[in-house]
């Protein structure tokens, strides 16, 4: 049962009548459609038919011009019976949503400047900039933590790998998008990061045994569940030793928290007291679709727990096998209506059907002039000029001066759509102070005259810049690819060498006799300037790092 005035709805009694009347009169394919968050696109034919035609109960935007998604929304809102939840990626701000939106910061990023205002901040900034969208959800804050250092998907998405630092920064952002209208949507439960796997290709396993999650994962889940979200995101991973205490039904299987009653049912709802909405992640990933066959998986999803089902490959399919488990009995019409309850709870819980009776379900185009404001670009570059972390200065080589490293050689590793903008930026700055900026291409092979004399005689200075980013779905890891052997770091024993890492924290790893390295962990413009400030000694390195950027190794740190 579904309790909507207890936390986190607390609905009165008019909203409570709102939710049990719709849910009485609405039919079976209202029902099943409700479960459903599906892209949104600028498209009337488009979402005549596969949104509105279906009665979905979500939506998600990809990134767009802000008027654009507005129209749409607008379009969608004017011709649902039911209000439409709107829903976003946001964790950096509202970029996530629109063009002109402000790309405020990596998780780790504000986690390295020690201030948890920063926090709330993004958390307010991403909120106001969604809200005169017309979003309502926020899939964040983003509670996975960097415990493996090898993991491809988590490394700048997280607070770090202290849990009572994750829930503080955590706490922060949430109470930084509830005061300002959002309902987040807490992920990836049971909890991202403690192995090397993405959830893109395969279900993540994390082997915590039932104290140490309770000491990590379950310390942060629990006190955002206390603080009020209003929902919880899984993720396709498993946690076998709650899945095998609560002997899941799965004959054993160690399976996503997707379909597991054990993690969603007994652990969250439960154990953790959630009463809230839990919405799935994309299930059209492989770390979902690989482990049940599709007929079995979405009712499967809704009897383990899930209330929200976030994409499908096809949705009239789903909709035909969700009919054929209520047929033969693998789905309940009890947990169905559960579901759907948890759905109009939260559009109560914000007034959506009170706004749909005023015409108020979308703000006036006026209120986009929010959206990559002064102030919120500013608070940016605040967050980003504390963030910068000096993680190794051996041979104390900062700040860079004309006199003695005119002339520097510039390689950027990066993906080529990316890269000429970068190498454009931090020339452009370099030479504005003085300098004499090579560019390196990254394809370029070992020259032919290639003493160190030459060398030395061409470059006072190597700069190297990379962004590997992370969650990128074409990498399994995030180790360095030079591309050609000739831009190899070969010489950094003979001429004085510089890296700057815009994305992984750990690139050290891969670079032991490197005596001059950064972490900015977040590439923007902002970051960029930010960060060549400081190397040009016009500002401070303030930054803390949040995890450890040696990997466990000393020899590193010399």
């Amino acid at each position: 049962m579904v309790d909507l005035k207890a936390k986190p709805f607390y609905l009165d009694e008019r909203a409570v009548q709102w939710v049990e009347t719709t849910l009485n009169n609405m039919s079976l394919d209202e029902k099943l459609g409700q479960v459903f968050i599906q892209l949104a696109q600028p498209d009337k034919d488009y979402l005549d038919e596969k949104i509105l035609g279906k009665h979905v109960g979500g939506i998600l935007f990809r990134q767009n011009e802000a008027k654009v998604v507005q129209e749409t929304l607008r379009y969608i809102q004017k011709s649902s019976k039911i209000p439409v939840l709107f829903c976003g990626n946001l964790e950096e701000g509202g970029i996530g949503l629109a063009k002109e939106g402000t790309y405020f910061s990596k998780q780790m990023e504000t986690i390295a400047t020690g201030n948890t205002d920063f926090a709330y901040q993004n958390g307010r900034v991403l909120a106001r900039e969604a809200s005169a969208l017309g979003c309502h959800m926020s899939f964040g804050p983003v509670v996975d933590m960097t415990i493996d250092w090898r993991s491809a998907i988590t490394s700048t998405n997280t607070y770090g790998a202290d849990a009572d630092q994750v829930l503080k920064y955590a706490s922060a952002n949430m109470q930084g998008q509830m005061d300002n209208g959002l309902v987040t949507a807490v992920k990836h439960f049971p909890g991202e990061g403690a192995d090397d796997h993405d959830q893109h290709y395969n279900c993540e396993i994390n082997e915590m045994s039932i104290a140490e999650w309770d000491n990590v994962f379950g310390k942060v889940f629990q006190g955002l569940i206390d603080q009020g979200t209003m929902s919880i995101m899984p993720g396709h991973i498993a946690l076998p030793s709650y899945q095998k205490y609560y002997a899941d039904d799965m004959s054993g299987q160690v399976m996503p928290a997707t379909y597991s009653k054990a993690l969603l049912t007994n652990l969250l709802r439960e154990q953790l007291g959630f009463n809230g909405l839990i919405v799935s992640d994309n299930t059209c990933i492989a770390g979902a679709s690989n482990y049940l066959p599709r007929y079995q998986a979405v009712p499967q999803m809704l009897m383990a727990g899930i209330d929200l089902i976030l994409y499908s490959f096809d949705m009239d399919e789903d909709l035909d096998y969700l009919k054929a488990a209520l047929q033969d009995g693998r789905l309940t019409m009890e947990r169905l209506n559960e579901a759907v309850t948890r759905n109009l709870a939260v559009k109560a819980s914000l007034g959506l059907h009170d706004k749909q009776k005023e015409g108020t379900l979308v703000p006036d185009e006026a209120a986009l002039d929010v959206l990559g404001c002064v102030e919120h670009r500013d608070l940016a570059r605040r967050c980003a000029s504390d963030a910068v972390t000096l993680v190794k200065n051996v041979q104390n080589l900062l700040p860079l001066n004309t006199k003695e490293h005119q002339k520097i050689l510039l390689t950027v590793i990066s993906d080529p759509w990316e890269r000429e903008h970068i190498e454009t930026l931090v020339k452009k700055q370099l030479e504005e102070a003085g300098f004499t900026v090579t560019v390196s291409n990254p394809n370029d092979s070992i020259p032919k005259d290639n003493s160190v004399r030459t060398w030395q005689k061409k470059y006072d200075l190597f700069l190297y810049i990379s962004h590997q980013e992370s969650a990128r779905k074409d990498k399994l890891s995030l180790r360095i690819n030079w591309h050609q052997a000739g831009n190899l770091p070969r010489f950094s024993a003979d001429i004085p060498t510089v890296h700057i890492s815009f994305g992984n924290p750990f690139e050290l790893y891969d670079l032991p006799n490197i005596k001059t390295y950064i972490n900015a962990y977040c590439l923007t413009d902002i970051v960029v300037e930010e960060t060549l400030k400081k190397v040009l000694g016009q500002s401070d390195f303030k930054g803390i790092s949040p995890v450890d950027p040696f990997c466990g190794k000393d020899y590193l740190r010399y």
